[in-house]
């Protein structure tokens, strides 16, 4: 009887340590398997037309990204000009920017449909497609209603489009980028250009902040911070220089700006037409970032 006791009580003592053990490593180990707090950085590159086109045109338009706004949201085309230079002309009904940032683009917020596995699904699936094809005009863009604008998008999981432009204020938050443009002839140079230099200036600045202290990656949130550069490239489009016309106030994201462009070094075929006086093709770039904290993403 004393040997059934015995063992007993070495099984509930053994049970206890492991209980024991098991809380504190819960205690010890779950903050290693906590979600990650969100952080967001917000980076915006905006360029005017070359010098010469300014002279020219005598105008002050900004070159933006192509983002053919949905027949529904266009307006009928006019004489007036537009403050904004892209691919092609465009109206629309209200000028407005998506939340979201990054190359600039418009998407249809619509998933594909998986394959159907039987003949039941098959009929509900193509049931489902001449939905969608009622739904959407010809360009493939669902309609949206702008007076609902951030509230719309918010509501969407997938798909939203964004931004990559710092626009004036007054262009209102919406679920598209939608604005009035005229067509800029060297347009496709441009975009070649952002292509060629956004990624590494985004990966630069996102190292820029993760190398900061703590307390002065806080301090950098919710201001934008601008850092302005003109970039001479030759008849080839070989970068010669880069001037710092205005800097940000970080030292590290003026530099992420300049070496992004030195990097890409190269910038094919350049329209002739864009050289000046100087012999030099004259690009003026803002930069722009916005960086949010974790903590501050959280306590919204």
């Amino acid at each position: 009887m004393k040997r059934i006791h015995a063992f007993i009580f070495v099984t509930m003592a053994i049970s206890l340590l492991l209980h024991l053990g098991l809380i504190t490593g819960m205690i010890v180990f779950a903050p290693m398997f906590e979600t990650p707090k969100a952080e967001t950085i917000e980076i915006s590159l905006a360029s005017p037309p070359p010098a010469n086109t300014l002279s020219k045109s005598k105008t002050n338009q900004q070159i933006v990204r192509k983002a053919l706004a949905p027949d529904k949201l266009k307006a009928p085309d006019d004489e007036s000009m537009a403050r904004f230079l892209s691919e092609q002309r465009q109206r629309v009904l209200k000028e407005m920017q998506a939340a979201d940032s990054g190359m600039t683009e418009n998407r249809t917020n619509t998933s594909t449909l998986p394959k159907p596995t039987s003949e039941k699904n098959k009929q509900q699936a193509q049931k489902k497609t001449e939905v969608d094809k009622t739904e959407t005009d010809k360009d493939g863009y669902r309609a949206v209603d702008v007076a609902k604008e951030l509230a719309a998008m918010n509501a969407l999981n997938q798909g939203q489009s964004t931004t990559g432009e710092m626009l004036p204020t007054d262009v209102s938050i919406g679920s598209f980028t939608a604005l009035n443009t005229d067509r800029y002839l060297f347009y496709s140079f441009y975009a070649r250009i952002e292509e060629l230099v956004r990624y590494r200036w985004e990966s630069r600045v996102q190292t820029a902040i993760n190398g900061m202290d703590p307390s002065m990656a806080m301090s950098l949130s919710r201001r934008n911070w601008n850092t302005q550069v003109e970039f001479l490239l030759d008849k080839k489009g070989f970068l010669q220089k880069a001037i710092i016309m205005k800097e940000s106030g970080i030292k590290n994201f003026d530099s992420a700006a300049v070496n992004a462009f030195r990097e890409a070094r190269v910038f094919p075929n350049p329209p002739q037409e864009m050289i000046e006086e100087d012999g030099f093709i004259h690009l003026r770039y803002t930069f722009t970032v916005n960086y949010a904290p974790p903590t501050l993403v959280n306590s919204r």
